[in-house]
């Protein structure tokens, strides 16, 4: 009786493009004379043979049931990984030649396998035999039998291609014909090869000579003959069961894959869109969202358009997948007016309906188009971003890599996935608008109060400019100079806190007024607080007023300590307090003021920014204020 095939429980599975093919090459029986050859001999080394399998057996949970179930068929890639995984165990290139050679010996072979060789009654038998056997239990190879005499017989094997085999399975099969006889107590058959498919052969070719015996006690009588046809018919019963039953275990596994394939990138998906909405930064939006598209979506390009302020054009925003300076050269100022219906992007946009186009060269697209002709889609899925507000632009991505069409499925998933981004767009761009809104209002309050009195009109925007300048005199990446320069424009804002009359006294201030004064670092990260892309950054603002040697306000800290940026403010900072005069005193001469900055070098300031300070001053500074520019 034949068991109930052992049906894989197929673990988490990263996104295949289809379910894996080729499943059903070769029957178990070859894996599990594999199995037991190493369980025997190297039993501390079986888990070193269950080593980087391909998929999807990399995720079966009890690979070893599966791999030695009789009823279970495997791929041909499968079981040449099997045999180098031995070969490496044993150290020995010519183990493939053992294990099939034991299988034989030691009856490890199957119980249906071994019933149908010995009842061929003799080696020979079996060798005039051995095509239908292996159509039995390997779709890889039609075997031919050339020549077969009472002593010598011709095999040649003619191996599939494609099948992801080598010259171990040549071995195997070796073993197995030198084996033959055993069964049948003789010795074993001497099997040479005289051409190798795995050597650029058309095919493998054996001599095989075995010695003569009479099998007169083998021979059956009628009544043995009788029940012989009846077991015959048995077994063709069997056979045929098996091979319904396979193809039931061939359709489940397919089953199994494709509904896994299917959670899997819908989990991913999810997990993506969580990860999506926790970000607040639109470039940031954008880059993350394009790289899912490829890495887990499996896309090879994306290309995404918005609506511009004014709801005229569909503009390029941004794009994956391709060379990025190549995509910008040629689309960085691509806009459509979205009056063109004619065009795709547009009517998908207006539309709000995700698009699938099977084959570009045949939907009638325009081949003048700028992407259509400098790019050559093959397979397109178009997907608007639409909110509640409508849609806000359009995502169009494709595959390069293969010839595989997009499936409408994958079109659900990419949508899915684009809608989620959509409304992550326009939260960020709402955002955005809200936090400039917010920045611009107090920007202007910072200049009305500096316009109030003539000492102190335009001074953050002068120590804007010079901290802009030694950042950038210092090497820093452009985006932490962008940072220091919004950060120093507001360095001051925490004075909006303070009384007016602190802040525009016309003599030098008292103790107590000098405490009060020293906490606007502190309002002034408490005001940046609700800008988001400022927040994370705002210790420049608290930390501007720190000295080197550990002195300053209002955290006390020093040396490396203090962030390069808040440094850099320091300096700037300084030097226009100390060349703008005040109604107390008159402003120092730019070079005085220089000298007093270079001689707090250690002290108050940090000897790195001052040396950079130096080459700034001397070099554009003492003459002019073009660092004011």
């Amino acid at each position: 009786m034949i068991s109930n095939p052992v049906i894989p429980n197929i673990g988490n599975i990263s996104s295949p493009a289809s379910p894996p093919e080729n499943l059903n090459e070769v029957n178990c029986q070859n894996s599990k004379a594999i199995y037991h050859y190493v369980r025997r001999l190297k039993p501390e080394k079986l888990k070193q043979l269950f080593r980087d399998l391909p998929a999807p057996y990399d995720k079966i949970d009890n690979i070893e049931a599966y791999l030695t179930d009789e009823n279970n068929w495997v791929s041909a890639e499968l079981i040449s990984v099997l045999f180098k995984n031995a070969v490496d165990i044993f150290k020995d290139p010519g183990v493939p030649f053992h294990i099939g050679f034991d299988s034989i010996k030691s009856r490890n072979i199957g119980t249906l396998l071994s019933f149908m060789l010995t009842t061929f009654s003799s080696p020979r038998r079996v060798l005039k035999r051995l095509n239908q056997i292996n159509q039995q239990f390997n779709t890889t190879k039609i075997i031919e039998t050339v020549y077969l005499s009472r002593t010598r017989t011709v095999i040649r094997l003619h191996w599939k291609e494609n099948r992801g085999l080598d010259k171990n399975v040549c071995l195997y099969n070796q073993g197995i014909y030198a084996a033959i006889p055993t069964m049948w107590g003789l010795p074993p058959q001497d099997v040479t090869e005289t051409d190798c498919y795995f050597n650029d052969a058309p095919y493998c070719q054996y001599n095989i000579t075995f010695q003569r015996r009479r099998f007169k006690n083998l021979i059956p009588s009628r009544r043995m003959k009788s029940r012989k046809a009846s077991l015959l018919r048995a077994i063709e019963e069997i056979e045929n069961d098996k091979i319904l039953l396979k193809k039931k275990n061939d359709e489940v596994i397919k089953l199994n894959l494709e509904l896994r394939e299917k959670v899997d990138r819908l989990s991913a998906i999810n997990a993506a869109s969580s990860l999506l909405v926790s970000i607040v930064d639109t470039d940031e939006i954008l880059k993350t969202t394009m790289k899912i598209i490829v890495d887990v979506l499996k896309f090879d390009r994306a290309l995404l358009m918005l609506v511009d302020g004014n709801n005229e054009f569909l503009k390029y925003v941004h794009s994956t997948g391709a060379e990025q300076n190549e995509v910008d050269d040629k689309l960085k100022s691509y806009k459509i007016p979205l009056s063109r219906t004619s065009n795709i992007l547009v009517r998908t946009t207006i539309d709000g309906i995700p698009v699938l186009v099977k084959d570009a060269r045949e939907a009638g697209l325009n081949p003048n188009n700028l992407i259509i002709k400098d790019f050559s889609p093959n397979s397109i899925a178009f997907c608007p971003l639409n909110t509640a507000k409508g849609s806000i632009g359009i995502l169009a991505a494709d595959r390069t890599k293969s010839n595989r069409m997009i499936t409408r499925k994958e079109l659900e998933h990419l949508s899915i996935f684009v809608n989620t981004m959509a409304a992550t767009l326009y939260k960020a761009k709402q955002d955005e608008e809200l936090e400039n809104s917010y920045l611009n209002t107090i920007k202007a309050l910072v200049k009305a109060i500096e316009e109030k009195d003539q000492y102190t009109s335009g001074h953050s925007e002068r120590v804007s400019r010079l901290s802009r300048r030694l950042a950038a005199a210092m090497d820093l990446p452009e985006d932490e100079v962008e940072l220091i320069g919004a950060a120093s424009l507001l360095h001051d804002v925490g004075k909006i806190g303070i009384p007016e009359s602190i802040v525009r006294s016309p003599k030098p201030l008292t103790p107590a007024e000098y405490k009060i004064i020293k906490t606007h670092p502190e309002k002034g990260c408490e005001i940046i607080e609700p800008v988001r892309r400022l927040k994370e950054h705002s210790y420049l603002i608290r930390l501007h007023h720190e000295r080197f040697d550990g002195k300053g306000y209002p955290d006390g800290i020093a040396g490396a300590k203090i962030p390069t940026g808040a440094q850099i403010i320091a300096v700037a900072d300084t030097f226009d307090a100390i060349t703008s005069s005040r109604a107390y005193r008159k402003g120092l001469p730019k070079e005085e003021a220089a000298r007093r900055i270079q001689a707090s070098s250690g002290s108050q300031f940090s000897p790195a920014v001052i040396e950079v300070f130096m080459k700034v001053f001397n070099s554009e500074i003492l003459h002019d204020d073009s660092y004011l520019e």
